[in-house]
């Protein structure tokens, strides 16, 4: 892994645009105006955010929700695609998943992109009997 990863404590307008970016990338925004205030708005909300950083710049991110006390919702991981493969994703989930166990919170969901499988299955149990809902 050519990335360092680290915890965000202090995101600024900066760090949003570059969050921005990795939206636009994964096709989850279209790049339109607001989406740099909305981002800034995501790093700050959140209860953990992870970034993995090449020369300062913002490379890979994942993040999680949560009551700090029992229960988190893993959430949005990008990598660009120029670092794909490099165990960065990994690195991210693993570091997110400290965090959350160091807070004492033992119960963490996501639900998964079949991308993000290869990731998520070696550190996480299929969950039996229950089924994702999305709500109207």
């Amino acid at each position: 892994m050519d990335a360092q990863i680290r915890k965000i404590t202090a995101p600024d307008m900066a760090l949003a645009r570059e969050l921005s970016e990795l939206y636009r990338l994964a096709g989850w925004s279209d790049g339109s105006d607001g989406q740099d205030g909305q981002s800034l708005n995501i790093l700050r909300n959140s209860f953990c955010c992870f970034g993995a950083f090449d020369s300062g710049r913002l490379v890979g991110f994942f993040r999680a929700l949560s009551d700090g006390v029992s229960d988190a919702y893993l959430l949005d991981m990008f990598v660009r695609p120029e670092y794909r493969g490099r165990g960065i994703a990994g690195g991210l989930c693993r570091a997110v998943l400290a965090c959350l166990k160091e807070s004492g919170v033992g119960y963490i969901t996501c639900i998964s992109t079949p991308e993000g499988l290869g990731v998520y299955k070696p550190l996480s149990d299929v969950m039996q009997s229950y089924t994702p809902m999305k709500f109207r």
